[in-house]
């Protein structure tokens, strides 16, 4: 298995798109199809930074395994998938959208949901926006890993009912 391979594997794990996960770490687009035997250790640490829980040694010679453990769940929430899509959350289908560029979602107690325009020369919440663009980053992130999870317990779960059904 290559490097590049690898990548992919990795990518399929945290159910991300290789543009998706380009432009997330700020990776030229098509550094996936193009990466070689060897990352640059600039790209390395991009990628180490937005993704903490992949074992970098793993990617670069495959030994050990994909996932570092104790840099998965410990202390603080995983970095999140940008962009929006479905997620099914107790049965029920919920659909998650980025704002518009300048703008900002604001999800009030009741539910409501407000959306306001910011001003770009307006530096004042800047680092509150960036907080809470990286804490829904997070989420997204958690709710992708959950997902695989799940995902890998139901083919787990098809592979057994398959065996008790052979005896």
């Amino acid at each position: 298995m290559t490097t590049k391979d690898r990548l992919i594997t990795f990518l399929a794990y945290i159910n991300i798109s290789q543009g998706r996960f380009e432009k997330g770490v700020g990776l030229s687009t098509g550094f996936v199809n193009n990466v070689g035997d060897s990352i640059r250790k600039s790209s390395l640490d991009k990628i180490s930074s937005v993704y903490p829980e992949l074992n970098t040694a793993w990617l670069l010679t495959g030994v050990g395994n994909m996932i570092n453990e104790n840099k998965n769940n410990v202390g603080r929430d995983n970095y999140g998938v940008q962009g929006g899509g479905s997620q099914n959350i107790s049965g029920n289908m919920v659909n998650v959208t980025m704002p518009e560029s300048g703008t900002q979602k604001i999800i009030k107690p009741t539910g409501e949901v407000e959306i306001q325009r910011l001003d770009p020369s307006d530096k004042s919440n800047s680092g509150e926006l960036d907080r809470l663009q990286q804490r829904i980053l997070d989420l997204e992130r958690i709710i992708s890993e959950k997902d695989a999870t799940i995902k890998s317990k139901d083919d787990l779960i098809c592979v057994l009912k398959e065996m008790l059904n052979r005896q």
